[in-house]
């Protein structure tokens, strides 16, 4: 009987502290949302190896109640050949080596590069301290978000959203 206890015990104390464990490994409401939202294109160089990544969330779906009238999105960008590569307006392109991203056709109304520890990045479901994190903002488009990354040595990449909340 004493063995039953002991070993009753020690089970209840390893499955009650996993228990409190297995809080941290679920996902916030938000967090949920963006794994929905997440969105990920690769442009290969000739040699079938990734020479381009970028990641997107489209935030509104995230956070329905923007009111701005903007189409809001958390970018994550990786190009392993230059730094400075990516841009959301076609005039401020300095050479044909970068990339610009528009949605719908249009620039971007406002961006800023952000710190890999910024609280919004969180929300990217794979991150790494090699990408570039960037917070856009675009006029709302009518119909579908379209994303789509081009660069005048490259081909272009596409990425489209449901129906913009309204």
């Amino acid at each position: 009987m004493r063995q039953f206890i002991i070993l009753f015990t020690i089970s209840f104390t390893i499955f009650s502290g996993c228990s409190s464990h297995f809080d941290r490994y679920t996902l916030s409401d938000e967090s949920e949302k963006a794994t929905t939202s997440y969105k990920n294109v690769r442009l290969l160089d000739s040699d079938n190896k990734s020479k381009t990544i970028m990641s997107t969330i489209y935030l509104n779906d995230i956070y329905p109640k923007y009111t701005d009238g903007l189409a809001h999105f958390l970018i994550s960008f990786y190009n392993p050949e230059h730094d400075n590569v990516l841009y959301f307006n076609r005039g401020k392109t300095p050479s044909e080596q970068d990339y610009v991203l528009l949605l719908n056709g249009e620039d971007a109304l406002a961006s800023e590069e952000l710190d890999s520890d910024d609280l919004l990045v969180d929300l990217m479901p794979i991150s790494s301290s090699w990408n570039r994190y960037y917070y856009v903002r675009y006029k709302l488009p009518s119909g579908k978000p379209v994303l789509v990354l081009e660069s005048d040595h490259t081909e272009r990449a596409v990425i489209t959203y449901q129906k913009a909340q309204e």
